[in-house]
């Protein structure tokens, strides 16, 4: 719903929205994308440009989907039914957490009750209050690290690590979905291959490059070397990412990963990370990647300096 702005209104740029919303940029423009919550102004320039009553509508959009409503549900309310309704949701609302450490903490507790339903809404809510960098960085890597540690310690089954999975790759699909970059954005076409099921980092490693304006060709887990060779000379990406989850290299593993960098161009650089990545050899052409920041500043690194922001 959009609430026409007096045109005598103090005019504000997303900077200072993101300031006093506390919603990232990613989210704003999928809000305004995706539900039409507010309809910016255009500068000279063409930057957005945010009316008062329009950064109002976005605060109370943020309170009711803190307390646990979809956007979708509340976009199109009017401002006194909205206004009634936040206030009604805070009357009753208990204190949440605000640190990565503490969302942390509250979606070990839905894994170990094998509860995902309450998962996801805890992992949606620290992903709407931190940002999408700040929520894959500080909440979901260690998650999915503490998931893995006590599965192998026995504190978990392998049901609810399938579970936790589950709703993970669901929410990282949806991120993906709603970081659509601007145009023009580098490329990046991401996988895992054949051998490799495990589509997890693979999904964190796209959604990461689309925090940072990458547009994403995610193949899918599990393919073969022909197959992301054939997609990269067509569709031409500005990188090849793979993702090997495993923690021991099983045998072709390293043959499929050269037949990956013999398939594709020369010129596109080829970075591989995950945990089995750690045990490839060294491979004439491959970049490996340690860890998730070492993967984001390796992308600074590798965007095509015509597509650099200045």
């Amino acid at each position: 719903m959009n609430q026409n702005a007096d045109p005598d209104e103090h005019r504000h740029p997303i900077r200072v929205v993101t300031e006093r919303t506390g919603l990232s940029p990613e989210v704003l423009r999928a809000w305004e994308r995706r539900y039409r919550a507010v309809t910016p102004a255009r500068g000279d320039g063409g930057h957005r440009l945010y009316s008062d009553r329009e950064i109002e509508r976005l605060k109370l959009l943020v309170r009711a989907t803190g307390a646990g409503r979809s956007v979708a549900s509340v976009v199109d309310l009017p401002p006194a039914e909205l206004s009634r309704l936040v206030a009604e949701d805070e009357s009753q609302r208990v204190a949440r957490p605000a640190s990565g450490a503490a969302h942390v903490g509250l979606a070990m507790e839905a894994v170990a009750d094998f509860d995902p339903t309450r998962l996801e809404s805890i992992l949606r809510r620290a992903l709407l209050s931190l940002g999408a960098a700040q929520f894959l960085a500080t909440v979901l890597a260690p998650l999915l690290d503490r998931i893995g540690e006590e599965w192998h310690a026995g504190e978990l089954t392998i049901a609810h690590e399938h579970a936790a999975s589950t709703v993970v790759e669901r929410l990282l699909g949806w991120l993906l979905h709603e970081l659509l970059p601007g145009d023009p954005a580098p490329r990046l076409l991401m996988a895992t291959p054949a051998g490799e099921r495990h589509g997890i980092g693979a999904l964190m490693a796209a959604a990461a490059a689309a925090v940072d304006g990458w547009q994403i060709t995610w193949l899918g887990t599990d393919l073969p070397a022909a197959e992301i060779s054939s997609a990269a000379r067509r569709d031409g990406p500005d990188l090849v990412g793979l993702s090997i989850a495993s923690g021991g290299v099983r045998g072709g593993m390293a043959h499929e990963v050269a037949a990956v960098r013999k398939g594709i161009p020369s010129d596109t650089p080829l970075l591989v990370g995950g945990i089995g990545a750690q045990a490839l050899p060294a491979l004439a052409g491959v970049v490996p990647v340690r860890d998730l920041s070492h993967w984001q500043a390796l992308l600074r690194t590798h965007t095509p300096p015509h597509l650099v922001s200045t």
